[in-house]
């Protein structure tokens, strides 16, 4: 399978831009495959010109949060493969990030080899969520129990 490029990575926290990097290379993207920025100005900029093949976007950024960029990478590209990596596990949170276009969401405490199967996901067209998110997910789509009227007979 040939790696889409680029890859933007918008991550705030150095050791969480060399930790997606460190899995990034591991699936077989290359060091000037990845474009990794720290802010939404600086995705922003780098998108104004270049656009990407994939995103790896964080919520919480010092210049605001990353659900507006996954908008603006949606309206972009209806296609385009959008993970969050975040640290938020809110309803709020992954709802949101989901209703604006994100591809799929994994939580940023996971090892590398849940979050490499994450990407891999994404890449394969599907659309990963954390095990924890889903288990929420499956909690709140479940029939409320029916009231119980007695004993119930079963023929």
């Amino acid at each position: 399978m040939s790696l889409p490029v680029p890859v933007l990575v918008v991550e705030d926290e150095p050791l969480l831009q060399r930790r997606l990097q460190n899995v990034l290379c591991q699936l077989g993207y290359t060091e000037s495959d990845l474009v990794i920025v720290d802010s939404l100005a600086a995705a922003r900029a780098y998108l104004s010109h270049q656009p990407v093949a994939l995103a790896l976007v964080d919520l919480e950024l010092p210049d605001g949060n990353g659900r507006s960029l996954i908008l603006e990478l949606r309206a972009d590209d209806p296609g385009l493969g959008i993970l969050v990596v975040s640290a938020w596990s809110s309803e709020e949170a992954i709802l949101g990030a989901l209703r604006a276009g994100a591809t799929g969401y994994v939580l940023k405490e996971r090892d590398d080899l849940e979050v490499s199967l994450s990407i891999r996901s994404v890449l394969r067209g599907g659309a990963p969520i954390d095990p924890f998110i889903a288990r929420r997910i499956i909690a709140e789509l479940q029939p409320a129990p029916a009231p119980s009227s007695g004993p119930e007979s079963h023929a």
